[in-house]
C-alpha cells in the first residue's frame, strides 16, 4: 500500500507540472497573438486613414493677414470764427464743387462755408488728415505706423464751435492708399507694380483689387503701400483696418505637399491602385501652407503620403 501511495503521489505531481506548463504556454501564446493583433490593427488603421488621401478639386490662396492704415486725399475746412453751426449736406454724400456745406452764426454775423473740391463730405475728422497724405507716404516707417493715433471728434448741427476747429473734410472719391505691415519672411513674395486682392475685415466677403505702389524696407516689419483707383464709401469713417492680402489664387486638384515624390527630374505622386501602387508624374501649379495644386490626375484618386 505504501508503494501504491508513493506512485500515485508521483503521478499527481507530474500532472500538476504538465498542467502548469500548459497554462504558461497558453498564456504566452495569448500575449503573442494579442500583440500581433494590436500591431495589425494599428498598421491597418494607420495605412488606411493617415497614409492615403483622396484628391479633390479646390481653390487655395497665397495670402497674409495684417493690419493697415488708410491714406486718402482729404481736404479739411476749419471754422473762421466761433459760433453755432448749421450743416446742410449729409454725412458720406458725394458732391460736386461749390456746395453750401455749413453756416456759422454768432450774435454779430454769420459765415457760409463751401467746398472747393468734389468728393465725399464727412464731418468726422480724426486729426491724421494732415499727416497721412499722399506726399508723406514715403516717410512712413514701422514706428510711425504703430504709434500714429487719431481720435474722431464729430460735428453736428447746433454745436457751438471755436475758431480754428475742423468742421468738415472732402475726400477724393477716386484714389486712396492702404499702407500695411509686411513681415520679413514675405518681403521676397511681393513686387512693386503687381496687382493683388485685399479683403477688409469690416467688409465681409468683398475683395478689392489694388496695385502695389511701393515697399518701404524697415524692421521689425516692412511697410507695403497699395494703391486703389476706386474709393470704397464704407471705409470713410475708418483709419486703421485689419486686412487679408491675397497674392495669388490656385484652382485645381489639391493634395498634401507631403504626398509629392521626386524621381530624378520628375515630380509625381504614388497612386494607390486596385492591385498595386504606382508612380504618376504630375505638374505642380502652386503650394500654400502644406497644400499643393497639381495637374496630371483627376479628383477622387487615392494617393499615398510620402
Amino acid at each position: 500500500m505504501r508503494d501504491f501511495g508513493r506512485i500515485t503521489s508521483k503521478v499527481d505531481h507530474k500532472k500538476v507540472k504538465r498542467n502548469n506548463l500548459s497554462g504558461f504556454i497558453k498564456f504566452l501564446l495569448t500575449i503573442i497573438i494579442s500583440g500581433l493583433l494590436i500591431i495589425f490593427i494599428i498598421n491597418f488603421l494607420g495605412y488606411h486613414s493617415s497614409k492615403i488621401v483622396m484628391t479633390s478639386y479646390e481653390t487655395i490662396k497665397d495670402h497674409i493677414k495684417t493690419s493697415g492704415l488708410l491714406i486718402r486725399k482729404e481736404r479739411v475746412t476749419f471754422a473762421p470764427k466761433r459760433g453755432k453751426i448749421k450743416l446742410y449736406q449729409n454725412e458720406g454724400e458725394r458732391i460736386s464743387t461749390g456746395n453750401h456745406i455749413a453756416t456759422i452764426r454768432n450774435i454779430n454775423e454769420e459765415d457760409n462755408l463751401y467746398n472747393y473740391y468734389a468728393g465725399i463730405v464727412s464731418y468726422k475728422i480724426d486729426g491724421l488728415e494732415m499727416t497721412l497724405r499722399e506726399e508723406n507716404i514715403d516717410k512712413l516707417n514701422y514706428d510711425s505706423f504703430i504709434n500714429l493715433k487719431g481720435k474722431i471728434n464729430p460735428i453736428n448741427s447746433g454745436d457751438n464751435v471755436n475758431l480754428g476747429r475742423p468742421i468738415f473734410k472732402i475726400i477724393d472719391n477716386f484714389t486712396f492708399y492702404l499702407a500695411v505691415l509686411l513681415p520679413q519672411n514675405q518681403l521676397s513674395n511681393y513686387e512693386v507694380g503687381t496687382t493683388i486682392e485685399v479683403l477688409f475685415s469690416q467688409l465681409k466677403g468683398v475683395y478689392f483689387k489694388g496695385k502695389i505702389r511701393s515697399i518701404i524696407p524697415d524692421k521689425p516689419q516692412n511697410i507695403m503701400v497699395i494703391k486703389f483707383n476706386k474709393f470704397i464709401p464704407e471705409l470713410v469713417d475708418l483709419r486703421r483696418v485689419d486686412v487679408e492680402i491675397i497674392r495669388k489664387r490656385y484652382h485645381g486638384i489639391v493634395v498634401p505637399s507631403s504626398s509629392l515624390v521626386k524621381r530624378g527630374d520628375k515630380v509625381g505622386v504614388m497612386v494607390n491602385g486596385y492591385t498595386k501602387k504606382y508612380f504618376k508624374e504630375i505638374k505642380v501649379l502652386g503650394e500654400v501652407e502644406g497644400k499643393a495644386v497639381i495637374k496630371g490626375i483627376g479628383p477622387g484618386v487615392k494617393v499615398i503620403l510620402n
